[in-house]
């Protein structure tokens, strides 16, 4: 059920998605989801919107994220900044939104 966020007493929207984008939204999650969910254990190099390219073993995908186990032992030119990461120094998870993907390659 949509909400209008305006009628909320002592509150002030900032920002509100089109509700006519919801089932565009929900049909690529499911994509990149099903695209995905196969390849749970393999290396993947994935490339954000914002130009960000990262590479590691998908470790698992739910509706709204792709972790990534990364080496970050030295830099790999194709890690990018490193920020975000939860784990051990050297294999970490890297978790990224699937809203923001737009290049995922399967390696090796």
């Amino acid at each position: 059920m949509y909400t209008n966020p305006s009628h909320h007493h002592g509150s002030h929207v900032i920002y509100q998605a089109d509700p006519s984008w919801m089932p565009a939204l929900k049909q690529k999650r499911e994509a990149l989801l099903s695209a995905l969910k196969p390849h749970v254990g393999r290396t993947i190099r994935v490339q954000t919107l914002d130009g960000h390219t990262y590479e590691g073993v998908l470790v698992n995908v739910d509706g709204h994220h792709a972790y990534i186990q990364v080496n970050t032992h030295g830099h790999h030119p194709h890690q990018g900044t490193h920020r975000g990461f939860y784990g051990p120094s050297s294999q970490q998870i890297l978790t990224l939104v699937l809203y923001e993907l737009l290049v995922i390659l399967l390696l090796a």
